[in-house]
């Protein structure tokens, strides 16, 4: 019989590995401490009892060498909270930023509001002054829309019959006279501008009083056409032109154009008034209303009389042929 012990691997217990041993002296190296600090613990309670300064003096002495630990044990714990902060206030700035941001939008919103109101009421300022009060203001408005094409300059304002606004009355902008009402609805009209082809406005030079027209070209500008008896020669540029009150319907003294080229043909104005960007006007009545016609009465029929020979009358002194006397 074979009585050899079987091989050892079999009944030899499995080795442990490293880690296992690792953890193993750890746990024990913890349990040591712990017994050693809970040994400690109660060795200074005992002594805090029996002897308090004593007491007082070891737990000094045991902070102190507690401390350097304590800080390595907490930085760990700092750096994650310092981190948190971090991210706090990144969040916090980011917020902020975006609130201020916001509030940046809104104020350039009102900023800009606040300029075109400002813009507005400048130009409303200097509308009023135009206003004279020998002239009858019919209604107020805005220019909602201008347009043009090869040769027509028109502009639609926001009051029309309902407002009392008739066709031929004036309408004046800020800077000046815009143009002429031709249509009119019940809630707008439609006006000629100055560049209009059939534009014609009396106007006379401000610095000279030279008189002429300001007739539009279909452009973006007027002519001047004067006499040129009247001295052309003399015509500068940056002559202002107002309406001269001539033909009645432009009251005198609304600035026109101004005075920009000046050749062997006629001066060439730009209006005052910008087409594209009237903004408030005024409609008013015509300076001088055309005469209305009188219908006259129909003539009263006559009978005709009849016509009766008439006889040879005498001059008035002269002396009857049969009574005269003889000449010697």
């Amino acid at each position: 019989m074979n009585w050899q012990s079987p091989p050892s691997s079999r009944w030899r217990q499995p080795r442990r590995s490293s880690f296992a041993r690792r953890d193993s002296n750890l746990a024990l190296f913890g349990a040591l401490l712990s017994g050693v600090v809970i040994a400690f613990a109660l060795l200074l309670l005992l002594i805090q009892q029996v002897n308090p300064q004593q007491g007082a003096r070891l737990r000094g002495a045991m902070l102190d060498a507690l401390h350097p630990l304590i800080s390595v044990a907490t930085a760990p714990v700092e750096a994650v909270r310092g981190i948190g902060r971090w991210i706090g206030d990144h969040l916090d700035v980011v917020d902020r930023n975006r609130a201020l941001t916001a509030e940046l939008a809104l104020a350039r919103d009102e900023a800009g509001k606040a300029a075109a109101l400002a813009a507005d009421n400048r130009r409303l300022e200097a509308l009023l002054k135009l206003r004279r009060p020998e002239r009858r203001l019919v209604a107020s408005g805005v220019s909602a829309a201008s347009s043009a094409n090869a040769a027509s300059r028109t502009a639609t304002i926001s009051v029309g019959l309902n407002d009392g606004v008739r066709p031929r009355m004036p309408v004046i902008a800020a800077e000046g006279l815009a143009g002429r009402v031709t249509d009119v609805g019940l809630g707008s009209a439609r006006i000629m501008l100055l560049t209009d082809v059939n534009s014609r406005v009396p106007v006379k030079v401000l610095r000279t009083g030279w008189t002429g027209l300001a007739v539009g070209n279909g452009g973006t500008r007027l002519d001047f056409v004067y006499d040129i008896a009247s001295g052309s020669d003399q015509i500068r540029v940056g002559d202002r032109l107002v309406t001269s009150g001539d033909g009645g319907l432009f009251p005198p003294g609304i600035p026109v154009a101004v005075i920009v080229a000046v050749g062997a043909g006629s001066p060439l104005a730009t209006p005052l008034a910008n087409p594209s960007g009237l903004g408030p006007v005024m409609v008013e009545a015509p300076w001088l209303p055309p005469a209305e016609p009188l219908a006259a009465a129909d003539a009263v029929a006559e009978a005709d009389l009849p016509v009766q020979p008439s006889a040879a009358v005498a001059p008035a002194g002269a002396a009857d042929p049969a009574t005269a006397a003889p000449r010697p």
